[in-house]
């Protein structure tokens, strides 16, 4: 319902996917079903060792006759960044704002909280710890004097998964509360305490009970 509603649609797809793989036929059939603008970027080019092997990976999906710009970007570099920017608003039709104009976010503080402990998961893990990893706020008490409350339970696949976050003498887990306390400080601009919990939900992204939890 979202993709038949916008405007344009963004499809992102990490360079190395396509020098091993060829674009996802579910992705094809999804958007050939919209007749939205669509805009494919190739993220993660700043890791190609000569950039003329992108052409023969550009012109393979060019000859799918889906998108309407493809564009290879380094979101790291920020390459390109700004031709997309500019692309965006070609397409994107002038029309009054849907919320306030000082409204930053529908999304609850909670949301906010639960990815700056994610990022800082990856950030200290890279691939140690796979993107299907959770964070779930459990608790999250604003005080009006005092520092504020926040508790997080960090939701992973396997038992391995844990015994990498948690760490030796939970020197892992230490780090990664310190981190995200930083951050969650600097976001709400008050002082937390925060309280993390390793949880283990064994194959979580494909039941759809722990999925709707989780507000999937």
């Amino acid at each position: 319902d979202s993709l038949s509603e916008s405007d344009v649609i963004l499809y992102i797809i990490d360079y190395a996917y396509l020098l091993q793989k060829d674009f996802p036929n579910y992705a094809i059939d999804l958007l050939n079903q919209n007749s939205s603008k669509k805009v494919l970027i190739i993220n993660k080019v700043d890791l190609i060792d000569d950039k003329k092997k992108l052409l023969p990976i550009i012109g393979k999906i060019a000859k799918l006759e889906i998108f309407d710009d493809i564009i290879p970007l380094s979101a790291l570099k920020k390459d390109n960044l700004q031709k997309l920017i500019d692309v965006l608003s070609g397409y994107l039709p002038e029309a009054p704002f849907y919320y306030e104009d000082e409204l930053l976010s529908t999304q609850p503080q909670r949301f906010f909280v639960s990815e700056l402990i994610r990022e800082t998961i990856f950030d200290e893990f890279e691939k140690e710890i796979p993107y299907s990893t959770e964070v779930q706020i459990s608790e999250f008490k604003e005080r009006p004097n005092g520092k504020w409350y926040i508790s997080a339970d960090i939701i992973i696949e396997r038992n391995s998964q844990k015994r990498i976050l948690i760490g030796e003498k939970g020197q892992k887990i230490k780090i990664i509360g310190e981190i995200s306390r930083k951050k969650i400080e600097e976001h709400l601009e008050s002082e937390i305490y925060l309280e993390l919990f390793v949880k283990v939900r064994e194959n979580w992204r494909n039941d759809s009970s722990k999925l709707k939890f989780m507000g999937y």
